[in-house]
């Protein structure tokens, strides 16, 4: 990953840029805590490890702060995850930060599309991502989801960015958003609802 040592919005010079194997354990606490209180999913050491390209990290005078990923899982579809900010320096630009790292990651791999899946879709609007039904994400809905162990009652939203500027078709008011409620639908449906543009 390119770094991206840049400081913004209240960060009082805080920096991003690619994760070390140094900054493992304090990911991986960091992501578990909040994995633990059911607001994103666990990793183990080894996973960070074994992705730890596709990590940025956000610290202010070598501490850490936070962290995020960025998973390419086709040429044209890209993914925010892992997104942790540690509580005590919440709302100080640091989230949005690691986002627009990964923005700037994907537009630089030349993938169009970029989307997280979130339990806090106003944060991601902010960033200029668009609330979208999953179904529009075959890419994940389709090969990850199932096998997620939150598959049966997840409660993320899907938010999509269109990395050449156009927007994203807003969600309709038929459209399920998460993957629960997608797949409560018959397979015609959801099939319907994947084949439509994002």
């Amino acid at each position: 990953m390119a770094a991206s040592g840049r400081a913004g919005g209240g960060m009082d010079a805080a920096g991003v840029r690619p994760m070390h194997v140094g900054d493992v354990d304090a990911a991986l606490a960091l992501i578990n805590a909040y994995a633990a209180e059911d607001r994103m999913l666990e990793r183990t050491r080894d996973f960070l490890l074994e992705h730890i390209r596709d990590f940025f990290v956000a610290e202010r005078d070598g501490t850490f702060l936070g962290c995020v990923a960025l998973a390419v899982l086709t040429s044209d579809l890209a993914e925010i995850r892992s997104l942790a900010v540690r509580p005590d320096v919440s709302g100080r630009g640091i989230g949005r930060a690691l986002v627009a790292a990964c923005v700037d990651e994907a537009r630089g791999l030349g993938t169009r599309r970029l989307f997280a899946l979130t339990l806090v879709p106003e944060f991601f609007e902010r960033s200029g991502f668009t609330l979208v039904s999953l179904g529009r994400l075959p890419e994940k809905s389709a090969a990850e989801c199932p096998i997620c162990p939150k598959r049966g009652r997840c409660d993320e939203q899907a938010m999509l960015m269109h990395l050449d500027g156009s927007r994203p078709e807003p969600l309709r008011p038929d459209e399920p958003v998460g993957y629960t409620r997608l797949m409560e639908l018959s397979p015609d449906i959801a099939r319907g609802i994947a084949d439509r543009p994002s």
